[in-house]
């Protein structure tokens, strides 16, 4: 792994950490529901590629789904890419779950926090069919 990918995962994983005990609050379903506009990386584990960043607009609606229509991404460096769904599910304890879909594949949240104003998140996940890409999204409601 490149210093540069090894530096990327140890801030993203310390904001994540740092971000798991803001959410004191309780949380339901229904705080994931709105428009969120998403900004992330995306990097190769074992330092192939080079970090990317991820640019999006997710329309999340009341039970948790990711409207493809009326969500997009850009992936800096490999253009847009069309959202194809996806779901989006915070536990009471405002943890999130869930997946992105699009027609480049599929990202499995792994690990993700909403803060305790329920105005913005932040997840860790891999890619469902390549394991070694992983990624950090930092969501803000609009």
């Amino acid at each position: 792994m490149k210093n540069i990918d090894k530096l990327i995962a140890i801030v993203c994983a310390v904001f994540l950490v740092a971000g798991s005990g803001i959410a004191a609050a309780s949380c339901t379903q229904l705080d994931a529901k709105g428009t969120w506009r998403v900004n992330g990386l995306l990097w190769d584990k074992f330092g192939f590629d080079e970090t990317e960043s991820i640019k999006c607009k997710i329309k999340v609606g009341s039970s948790g789904g990711i409207s493809a229509s009326k969500s997009t991404c850009k992936v800096f460096g490999a253009g847009t890419v069309n959202v194809t769904g996806g779901s989006v599910g915070v536990a009471n304890n405002c943890t999130i779950s869930g997946n992105l879909q699009t027609n480049q594949g599929r990202i499995n949240f792994r690990s993700g926090q909403m803060d305790r104003s329920k105005n913005s998140f932040a997840i860790l996940g891999v890619d469902s069919d390549l394991s070694y890409f992983e990624f950090y999204l930092d969501g803000i409601r609009q």
